[in-house]
């Protein structure tokens, strides 16, 4: 009859390229009675397990000797969130200084042991975060199902009780109450938690990003930069983030873009340096972002961690440095490692077209870019950074219409993305059109606001379909597009109301007053003008209205 522990349900995946090893910790975890025990000799395994399994545990080694190390994988499974909700990571190591190794990284495993490692030590690690997990049950289930309102409660349950996880339920507090927008709320349960222990990292931290979001960006920055002066935040990835983010918000995109480079000095992971690459090359700094994605390539080279989006972006900036030699090395291995990866499948000619038209062959480079196209109609998908390649050599080939137009759909697909607007402004003065920049994103933002008025109309909601469209008009008054769409929906309103709402009738007059004057003469605007009359008419009848 087997024998049954607390956790005997735990399935385990152990990560570990050493059979001696591998025997080791399955015998440690039969002394817990953990039976369902899997094992994996190598990441690209263990991702397969992942795929097809869900584990409560995956105990993995650092150091895999291989070009995949097990940080890799850690960051990998995180990022694509292949790990189930509530699995724990334990991280074994050989040497005690790992835990340097996982604070200069973007995650943390949930505990790490040093060999040679016992089964006593593994139970210790597994019942105190079992416990904290049980503790914590009811308010993690309420924000898995996104009821904020039932998490909250269940933290104030257990704040009522005043026991040992009273602090956890504060910093789960906070962060749900920043969920909800109830900023004041939030930065109070902070400042709560700050005078229980005035040194926590993660209520200042929280209270930083309350202030951030309740408007005091000067606050947030002082605070922020406090925790990464303080022995505990020196590391802290968030802090620099939110500096970063107070930075640009206050237009300081010099001191943002500094920021992110003490980052990587301090957190030399190659996710800091891709971070870097990026900024450097929304700011021009050519030479920066040639360095950050050399970094990025070297580090990630053949191993989990390797990213189709790197390879394009160090292409580009390769190509912007007049290195097209090195270029064609980048694209040609990137095919190699990620043969089925449709955004590079555009990016890849499109560079090749930008190289082409550098070097003057007009011929090739329209080639490429009917290649470059034909692949992107068949992507569909959102605008990315393989758009933004794709525009440039648009317009690098003198084709000025479509490479604005494929910018303007990059804004529209993220519209409140300032990076994205950053990353444009560059692509239009490095090509020569940086007059074009205003009407680039205003083009963009619109599209974003009419689509978005256009699909609540079709589902019903046509009041909200108004005011999302009267806002976009508050905006851009002399908006064409906007004025159509809004003259159209009064009168879709009026008809269907079947009542003649004399200010939505002024209103659609006054619509078309200014579209007579920005349009004149168009075709678009008359047939507006006859809908108007018809709805009068439909309504009315014409003789009764002012014309």
């Amino acid at each position: 009859m087997a024998i049954l522990s607390r956790y005997s349900a735990i399935r385990t995946l152990i990560v570990e390229d050493m059979p001696t090893q591998q025997t080791t910790l399955r015998g440690q975890l039969q002394l817990l009675y953990i039976q369902k025990v899997d094992v994996a000799s190598t990441v690209e395994a263990a991702v397969r397990l992942i795929r097809q399994h869900v584990y409560g545990l995956v105990i993995c080694d650092y150091n895999l000797n291989q070009k995949s190390d097990g940080q890799q994988l850690l960051e990998h499974l995180r990022d694509t969130g292949l790990l189930a909700p509530g699995c724990l990571f334990f991280m074994v190591t050989a040497d005690s200084r790992y835990d340097a190794v996982a604070a200069a990284s973007e995650h943390r495993p949930d505990s790490y042991l040093v060999k040679p490692i016992t089964a006593g030590e593994v139970e210790d690690r597994l019942k105190s975060l079992l416990d904290r997990r049980h503790a914590m049950q009811l308010v993690t289930q309420r924000l898995a199902r996104d009821d904020l309102a039932g998490a909250l409660a269940a933290c104030e349950t257990i704040l009522a009780k005043r026991g040992r996880w009273s602090m956890q339920a504060l910093q789960f507090k906070g962060q749900t109450l920043l969920q909800m927008g109830r900023h004041g709320d939030a930065a109070a349960v902070y400042r709560q938690a700050l005078s229980i222990h005035a040194a926590l990292a993660w209520a200042q931290l929280g209270l930083a990003k309350a202030l951030q979001a309740g408007g005091d960006v000067d606050g947030a920055l002082r605070l922020a930069e406090g925790l990464i002066r303080s022995p505990d935040g020196a590391r802290n990835v968030e802090a620099y983030d939110l500096v970063v983010s107070c930075l640009e918000a206050r237009g300081d995109h010099r001191g943002a873009f500094g920021m992110l480079k003490d980052s990587a000095a301090v957190v030399p992971s190659a996710r800091r340096q891709r971070i870097v690459g990026e900024a450097a090359y929304r700011n021009g700094d050519i030479g920066t972002a040639r360095d950050c994605y050399s970094r990025v390539a070297m580090a990630t080279q053949g191993t989990i961690a390797a990213q189709p989006q790197d390879a394009i972006a160090h292409a580009q900036v390769l190509v912007d440095a007049g290195d097209c030699v090195a270029a064609e090395a980048v694209i040609a291995a990137s095919a190699k490692a990620f043969p089925n990866d449709r955004m590079l499948a555009v990016a890849a000619p499109a560079l090749g077209a930008q190289m082409q038209a550098r070097n003057g062959d007009s011929t090739a480079a329209s080639a490429s870019l009917a290649f470059a196209r034909e692949r992107e109609i068949l992507r569909r998908s959102s605008a990315d950074f393989s758009t933004i390649v794709l525009a440039k050599a648009e317009l690098m080939a003198g084709h000025e219409e479509a490479g604005l137009k494929r910018l303007e759909s990059a804004v529209t697909d993220d519209h409140l993305n300032l990076r994205t607007r950053q990353l444009i402004g560059q692509t239009l003065h490095q090509t020569g059109h940086a007059d074009q920049f205003a009407r680039v994103v205003e083009a963009g933002i619109v599209a974003h606001h009419v689509a978005a008025a256009k699909a609540l109309f079709r589902d019903g909601r046509a009041d909200r379909a108004l005011t999302t469209i009267e806002y976009a008009l508050a905006d851009y008054p002399d908006n064409c597009e906007v004025l159509l769409q809004v003259a159209q929906m009064r009168c879709l309103m009026l008809r269907d109301s079947k009542h003649l709402d004399t200010p939505a009738v002024e209103r659609v007059r006054a619509c078309l007053s200014r579209l007579d004057a920005l349009m004149p003469g168009s075709d678009r605007v008359a047939r507006l003008h006859a809908y108007y009359r018809e709805t009068l008419a439909e309504l009315e009848g014409v003789s009764r209205v002012p014309q």
